[in-house]
């Protein structure tokens, strides 16, 4: 998982200080990592329990299936075209939304 680090400005002579954001951290934007999530290549888990594919319906046994990110398709909401390693009825390649993608 990629994290993001802003700098505190602070209004008198310190050194800005960084802090880590944390993946609970709700309070920072949701695009504050926009794009950067995974990376073309990368060895994902996905799960595509109730995805839809190519007239294919993932069962719900299907949580952690093992496939490369091959590139982002859509940044709002965003999601990735993902290939997977097995062929689930033909298909070998889904487009997955980024919560439902996990580095392996």
């Amino acid at each position: 998982m990629v994290s993001c680090s802003v700098a505190d400005n602070t209004t008198d002579n310190r050194k800005p200080t960084r802090r880590k954001h944390l993946a609970f951290d709700f309070s920072r934007r949701e695009d504050d990592c926009a794009g950067s999530m995974f990376q073309s290549g990368q060895l994902v888990r996905v799960n595509l329990a109730g995805l839809q594919a190519e007239g294919v319906m993932f069962q719900a046994a299907v949580t952690d299936a093992v496939g490369h990110i091959v590139k982002q398709t859509s940044e709002r909401p965003p999601k990735y075209l993902v290939k997977l390693l097995f062929s689930f009825r033909g298909v070998s390649e889904v487009e997955v939304p980024a919560d439902r993608i996990h580095d392996k």
